[in-house]
């Protein structure tokens, strides 16, 4: 059984969504099957990217590079298949992977996102269990600190019960105004 965070499945999530119908995914890390590293790579099969995922040297490396920084052990690389099941096709597993995971889009609303071992070209299903990141901290990447307004989703209730009073009383919380966002590539997080 793999283990993930919400934030972490998050992640993997918005990402095959922002690409859709484009293939997209990255590569996964962690310690006795607890996912606790996403590194979204954006496509780079130079043909049609809605049918095939495509990595580099240099994705391979970056991804080398990401792992040892955060003390993670490789899992896996993951990918969509945007009009597909999450079901290894003939040229996912010659890639001998111990793993895959595959997030299915035949149903945008409901991704699907399994996790198989292959053993001697036969597919295994692994469960995975998506586990909440209450108290989880979540540390910045470039200053390997705590990230304390990401902390935990306690501030993010704190905060939502502070606007419900703030109604109650009559009056309008104050909310943000944000940009709207595309997925970049440099949007990876690990949790460690």
């Amino acid at each position: 059984m793999f283990i993930i965070t919400e934030r972490q499945y998050g992640i993997i999530m918005k990402q095959a969504q922002d690409c859709y119908p484009a293939e997209t995914g990255g590569f996964l890390g962690g310690h006795d099957n607890k996912i606790l590293g996403v590194l979204p790579i954006p496509n780079k099969n130079p043909g049609d990217q809605t049918t095939q995922f495509a990595l580099t040297g240099d994705d391979i490396e970056l991804a080398y590079r990401f792992l040892v920084k955060h003390k993670l052990e490789y899992l896996g690389v993951y990918h969509t298949h945007p009009r597909g099941v999450p079901y290894p096709s003939p040229q996912d597993l010659a890639h001998n992977q111990k793993y895959l995971f595959i997030v299915g889009l035949r149903d945008r609303r409901s991704p699907e996102l399994y996790a198989w071992r292959v053993e001697n070209k036969q597919v295994f299903a692994e469960d995975i269990k998506i586990i909440s990141d209450f108290g989880a901290t979540v540390i910045d990447i470039h200053t390997g600190q705590p990230k304390l307004t990401e902390n935990s989703a306690k501030e993010a209730a704190d905060k939502l019960a502070q606007d419900i009073d703030t109604m109650i009383a009559g009056k309008m919380p104050n909310y943000p105004k944000l940009e709207p966002g595309d997925w970049d590539a440099s949007s990876f997080s690990t949790f460690a």
